[in-house]
């Protein structure tokens, strides 16, 4: 009886052990799946990260190759234009096909010039600021003259002094242009007309 107990007694330490090893091993694939889970989130949050600068890396090297490129064409094309302003004034002030024979070839010589500059602005994508008839843009304008007028829409630009030309999407050199302003009434009109309305009271 005594063996039989003792027996007993064995078994169930034993199953008393198995069972706090079994939950001890639970215990210890709960934490490693919890720490992996950890490490995983670590990982893709630095995984998010890298390409979030690697983006913002990538886009300001874009950035500053475009800035470069303009920086380089710019200086060139502004010259050019010098030279297209002298043509176009130079044509402008020939006389028109009903002059001499002689104007004629002169006349030519500068239209052919005049194309040859144009074609080659167009190949680097230059182009001309909206002018006359347009509104005026303080971006892309400058106000040399400002005209009272009611004869024309307000911030409609009247003349052009001096061509502006786009590099791209980037002003180049801005127009230089006489802007049609609509008058303001005049402080005696204003105290008029309050006269005549309280009069009329």
């Amino acid at each position: 009886m005594k063996s039989r107990k003792k027996h007993e007694d064995t078994v169930e330490i034993s199953e008393e052990l198995r069972g706090d090893s079994e939950e001890s091993q639970l215990d210890f694939y709960v934490k490693t799946i919890e720490n992996l889970r950890q490490e995983r989130d670590d990982f893709y949050d630095r995984f998010l990260r890298s390409k979030a600068d690697f983006e913002n890396y990538r886009k300001r090297v874009h950035r500053e190759k475009a800035d470069a490129r303009y920086a380089a064409k710019k200086d060139i094309l502004v010259e050019l234009l010098i030279v297209l302003d002298a043509c176009e004034k130079g044509l402008g002030a020939l006389p028109g096909d009903g002059g001499e024979a002689g104007l004629a070839a002169y006349r030519e010589g500068y239209e052919l010039i005049l194309a040859s500059l144009r074609s080659l602005l167009e190949k680097f994508d230059v182009a001309e600021v909206p002018g006359v008839g347009s509104l005026f843009d303080p971006s892309v304008h400058e106000a040399v003259v400002r005209e009272e007028t009611e004869d024309h829409r307000d911030g409609e630009i009247l003349e052009e002094f001096r061509k502006g030309y786009l590099l791209g999407d980037r002003l180049l050199r801005p127009s230089q242009v006489r802007v049609a302003i609509h008058p303001e009434p005049h402080s005696d009109q204003a105290q008029s007309v309050t006269g005549d309305d309280s009069a009329a009271g």
